[in-house]
């Protein structure tokens, strides 16, 4: 397949960061009762309310005090994945390729997490909203009040899975915003792909693209690998059966499970995602299938195959 390219400089032709964007900031998602959200989500994963009101709340990780998941009241699905600019020459650049691709972007989105400097959002292909977003950044981070306790968990924002009929439409719509291919299935005698894995940092992906009708797969969020076998203990404490899981994936060679939320809502725990580096060329994937998705052998069951939002 062609490389996708893209610029590594600032507008003077200076080096200075590898891709305009840092990675996931946090991802909002809709429940139709935000309480029972809320709710579901502490007792799962321990996260912490950093800010709620009109129909949405914010919540964080205890460990770090810094947003990963928005709650919005109202159905289901993805209401928005939010993607951090390096810095605020960044910004300004992304605005202007967007304007240059004539690709519209809402400069004032209603809401966005707290300590956000600015906002832009465009629509998908797809339909789902994606905002590119200006804040300091989150390197470090201090517990939110009075919620940290011994034994919290650092949790973190990690990818997402989008399904289209078009994923090479796809593909190349994000390449305008900096996101490149890490590894690719190209369909048999077809200029389409099959999937796509695509990142913005040097982490393997932060946007994987399956081919099917238009919709979210799931969400992820990250923690370290001994925290991760901890939560599947703490599964068992609360009584939340995984949907799939534990497995290992191959591409970005981390641990995971998937769990629904109450609502249908699928999440996805994983460990560390593998770093590839940002100039990792575009992979085709070779081996065979179900060793993709899952290393140890056991495949998905019907619902992962068939049901998203």
């Amino acid at each position: 397949m062609p490389h996708i390219e893209h610029p590594v400089t600032d507008d003077s032709g200076t080096v200075r960061w590898k891709g305009p964007l840092a990675g996931t900031d946090h991802t909002a998602i809709r429940v139709p009762d935000l309480q029972i959200g809320v709710q579901w989500y502490r007792e799962l994963l321990g996260l912490v309310v950093k800010e709620q009101g009109a129909g949405r709340a914010y919540l964080a990780s205890p460990v770090t005090g810094h947003v990963v998941l928005a709650l919005s009241e109202g159905g289901a699905g993805l209401d928005y994945v939010s993607f951090r600019a390096r810095t605020p020459e960044v910004f300004e650049m992304i605005g202007r390729r967007l304007d240059e691709a004539r690709i519209g972007a809402d400069t004032a989105p209603s809401a966005t997490r707290p300590d956000a400097v600015d906002a832009l959002r465009v629509q998908l292909p797809t339909g789902h909203a994606l905002e590119v977003l200006l804040a300091p950044d989150a390197a470090v981070g201090s517990p939110v009040e009075g919620e940290y306790r011994p034994g919290s968990i650092d949790v973190r924002t990690s990818h997402l899975q989008l399904r289209t009929t078009d994923v090479r439409g796809l593909t190349e719509f994000l390449g305008v915003l900096g996101f490149r291919s890490s590894t690719f299935v190209q369909l048999p005698n077809s200029e389409q792909f099959f999937i796509q894995f695509l990142r913005a940092n040097e982490f393997h992906h932060q946007i994987a693209i399956l081919t099917g009708t238009e919709g979210v797969h799931h969400i992820a969020l990250e923690v370290d690998e001994v925290a991760f076998w901890a939560m599947l203990d703490h599964l068992s404490v609360v009584k939340r059966p995984a949907e799939y899981g534990p497995v290992r994936h191959h591409e970005g060679n981390m641990l995971s499970f998937y769990i629904r939320d109450p609502f249908g809502n699928r999440l996805e725990l994983t460990s560390s995602m593998e770093l590839v580096g940002f100039d990792h060329p575009p992979t085709p994937a070779s081996h065979e299938p179900w060793f993709h998705m899952n290393m140890w052998g056991p495949q998905p069951p019907e619902s992962w195959e068939t049901e998203w939002m």
